[in-house]
């Protein structure tokens, strides 16, 4: 008799599995708040503020133009905190978590990335901060190309998206 409850449960939770994955993905497509202005996209699931265009590009009112800079961790760290003086927004390198946050991997096409909340994102690998490290050397890679999470030493150069605490 048990056997047969849970042969007949199966299907059962396969369509709830099913039925959760496709909330999932709705949900994911509605994920994103652009802010008016285009500069900003909000995370509603993590309450998160990115940098809508890779650091080195800008948003020109309909797509974000100029060149991906790259910079060597320490050069990300800089750059980070020279951004948040200049717009006095407490901007940041994001945490290995929240990189990891935004690749899609249910996109067929590279970058791994909402195209529409993060418009001309480099298929690369992106700096994020390696908690209990505050030294210039040890940090995250997260690729937008496959969803893969590497660590670095900080010499290399990368891309740069940045993060801040949302109101």
């Amino acid at each position: 008799m048990t056997l047969s409850r849970a042969a007949a449960l199966g299907p059962r939770i396969a369509a709830l599995a099913l039925i959760s994955l496709t909330a999932c993905v709705a949900h994911a497509q509605g994920r994103f708040a652009i802010s008016a202005d285009g500069h900003e996209v909000t995370d509603s699931v993590s309450h998160l503020v990115w940098h809508r265009c890779v650091e080195g590009t800008h948003w020109d009112g309909k797509a974000c133009s100029g060149k991906a800079a790259t910079f060597s961790y320490a050069g990300a760290k800089k750059a980070a905190t020279a951004i948040a003086q200049r717009e006095g927004k407490a901007w940041r390198i994001p945490a290995r978590e929240e990189l990891v946050a935004l690749v899609d991997m249910t996109t067929k096409k590279k970058p791994r990335i909402d195209s529409q909340a993060f418009p001309q994102t480099p298929a690369k690998l992106f700096w994020a901060t390696r908690a209990g490290s505050d030294d210039d050397l040890n940090a995250w890679l997260i690729s937008f190309a496959n969803g893969k999470v590497r660590a670095n030493n900080g010499q290399s150069k990368f891309p740069l998206r940045l993060v801040r605490a949302g109101a």
